[in-house]
C-alpha cells in the first residue's frame, strides 16, 4: 500500500475533535491512532466516510483504507478467504478501517436511529468505493470488524454472511481490582495465578512505567529479538523507527511498562494506551535467554496491568487477537471479529453455506475445549451467522 491522500489524514469537514466525540472509547477508530497509521511510511492511504442527514447532523461514520498493495499478512483478506476454502475476493479496494489494530467500527451520532444511520453510511461506502479506479475490479470489504458493526452492515445491504476471523480478548475489571479478580476464577486457577504471581516476585523483577518517548532505543532491541522468535521480519533500527514513530504522534497517550532484572537490566516490555476507561495493549517483547521462567509475559502485560487498573480509573483491558486459550484461561472474555464483503460483484455470493459451516466450525472449536468454552461472547449473534 502506499499514502495517496494529499494530506497525511483526511477526517472530511469534521475536526479532529468532532472525530474523537464519534469514536468515543474506540481507541483504534480515533484520530490519534488513525494518523498513526496514516503516517506510516509507504504503508496507508486513510480517510474517512460520512453519512449525513440533509448535509448537516452526523448519522454515522467509519475510518477507511485505500489498499493498493500488499498490507500486512493479517490484512490479505484475499489469502484469508483462501485459507478458509473460500473465494478469494480482489487483493485491492477499499477497506472499512485502519490497517492496524485488528478492530473496526462504525461509528454513530448521537441520538440517532442506528439502523438507518447504518444504511445511510453503507451507502456512502458505495459511492466511495466507485470512485476508485477500476472499480469493478476493486473490493470493498471490512476487516476486524465487531460483532455489532457486522450485522449491522448484514442488515443494511445484500452482502454474503460476515466471515469469522479472530477472537479478540477482554478483560471487565471488576470494581473490587485485583482480588475480586481473583475471585471469579475457579479455586484451582486462582493458585495456579498466585503461584505464576510469587514467582515473578521471588526472581526479583521490578516494573517501572515510562512514557515511550523516553524508552524507545531500550524496547526496540527486545521488539526485534520477539519479532526474530515468532518468524517475522523486522531488525532493531526499523523497531527503533517504529517506536519513534508512534511517540511523536501518540505523545503522552503512549505509555511503556519495561521489565528489569534485579541488575536494573530490561528484559520485557508492553506498550499500551489508555482511552476512555480501558487500557490497550499494543505491544510487547521480551529478552527470552535472560528471563527465568517466572510467568514474565502475564505478569508484565496482563496481571501487572489488572492490579494497577483502580488507580489508571481503567474498568477494561483489551489484548487484541491470537492466544485465545491463555487469555481465558485468566478471565477474559472472547469476542469474534468478522469480514464482511460489500462487493457489488462479490465473489462469496453464492457461498453462504460453505461461510456459515466456517463459522459454525470455528465457534464449535471454542466451545468444545474446556479452556475457552465459557468465555465465548456475542453467541447468539455468531449463531445467526452460522
Amino acid at each position: 500500500m502506499r499514502v495517496a491522500d494529499a494530506s497525511p489524514l483526511d477526517l472530511g469537514e469534521l475536526s479532529p475533535n468532532t472525530w474523537d466525540a464519534l469514536a468515543a472509547d474506540r481507541f483504534y477508530s480515533s484520530s490519534s491512532w488513525l494518523r498513526l497509521c496514516a503516517t506510516t511510511p509507504g504503508a496507508t492511504s486513510t480517510g474517512v466516510v460520512v453519512a449525513k442527514e440533509d448535509g448537516a447532523r452526523v448519522l454515522a461514520a467509519a475510518p477507511v483504507t485505500v489498499v493498493e498493495g500488499l498490507p500486512s499478512a493479517f490484512y490479505r483478506w484475499n489469502e484469508l478467504m483462501a485459507g478458509h476454502g473460500l473465494p478469494q475476493p480482489p487483493a485491492t479496494g477499499l477497506m472499512i478501517g485502519s490497517d492496524q489494530g485488528y478492530r473496526s467500527d462504525f461509528l454513530y451520532g448521537p441520538g440517532v436511529d442506528r439502523a438507518k444511520a447504518a444504511e445511510a453510511l453503507t451507502a456512502e461506502l458505495a459511492v466511495r468505493h466507485q470512485a476508485l479506479p477500476g472499480a469493478d475490479q476493486q473490493a470493498l470489504v471490512g476487516m476486524y470488524l465487531s460483532t455489532d458493526t457486522a450485522r449491522a452492515i448484514s442488515d443494511s445491504i445484500d452482502c454474503p454472511p460476515p466471515v469469522f476471523l479472530e477472537t479478540e480478548g477482554w478483560w471487565e475489571i471488576p470494581e473490587g481490582g485485583w482480588e475480586e479478580y481473583l475471585e471469579n476464577h475457579s479455586y484451582k486457577r486462582r493458585v495456579a495465578i498466585r503461584a505464576e504471581v510469587r514467582r515473578f516476585a521471588e526472581a526479583g523483577y521490578t516494573v517501572e512505567h515510562l512514557p515511550l518517548a523516553e524508552c524507545c532505543e531500550t524496547i526496540a532491541r527486545l521488539a526485534a529479538v520477539t519479532q526474530s522468535k515468532y518468524g517475522h521480519s523486522g531488525s532493531e533500527e526499523k523497531e527503533l523507527a517504529a517506536f519513534q514513530r508512534h511517540a511523536a504522534v501518540m505523545g503522552d497517550n503512549a505509555t511503556v511498562a519495561v521489565c528489569r532484572l534485579p541488575t536494573g537490566e530490561a528484559v520485557g516490555f508492553c506498550l499500551y494506551y489508555v482511552w476512555g476507561d480501558t487500557l490497550y495493549l499494543r505491544a510487547a517483547g521480551f529478552d527470552y535467554e535472560r528471563l527465568v521462567g517466572a510467568a514474565e509475559y502475564f505478569n508484565l502485560v496482563i496481571y501487572g496491568q489488572i492490579m494497577r487498573a483502580p488507580e489508571l480509573g481503567v474498568r477494561n483491558l483489551h489484548a487484541g487477537i491470537k492466544a485465545p486459550e491463555a487469555k481465558a484461561l485468566r478471565g477474559a472474555a472472547l469476542r469474534p471479529l468478522w469480514f464482511v464483503d460489500l462487493s457489488p460483484q462479490s465473489v462469496l455470493h453464492g457461498h453462504a453455506a460453505e461461510i456459515r459451516a466456517h463459522n459454525a466450525a470455528a465457534l464449535d472449536r471454542l466451545t468444545a475445549d474446556r479452556r475457552t468454552a465459557s468465555r465465548v461472547s456475542d453467541r447468539e449473534t455468531w449463531l445467526g451467522f452460522c
